[in-house]
Parts: C-alpha cells; sequence; structure tokens
C-alpha cells in the first residue's frame, strides 16, 4: 500500500511497518492458495454490507 494512502487511514498510519509487514504476504498467499475465497464466500452473495467506515469529505 502506498504510504500516501496509508497514511489517510488513521488505524495504519499510527501501526509501525514492523507490524504490518507480514499482511500483505498472508493475504497474498491466501488469494493464490483459495482460502480468502474459501474463508468469505458468503460475503459474496451479499448485495450490501456495513462494516462502518465513512468517507467524509469538503470543499474549502
Amino acid at each position: 500500500m502506498p504510504p500516501q494512502v496509508r497514511a489517510g487511514i488513521s488505524m495504519l498510519a499510527q501501526t509501525g511497518d514492523d507490524a504490518l509487514a507480514p499482511g500483505p504476504a498472508r493475504l497474498a498467499d491466501d488469494l493464490a492458495a483459495g482460502r480468502r475465497h474459501t474463508r468469505y464466500a458468503d460475503l459474496l452473495t451479499l448485495h450490501s454490507i456495513e462494516v462502518g467506515y465513512r468517507l467524509v469529505g469538503a470543499d474549502h
């Protein structure tokens, strides 16, 4: 994830690189092995999902 994107996500911006580094490798491995699809197949059938994130924008 580019640093400028990570900086805009408070939880990620406050977490050190050492803690975040294993995540992308695990995700890539899960995707390649099909585990991600198996684990979350029920989400593919949903029309919408509430995950609690909000994007707020403002013009100055």
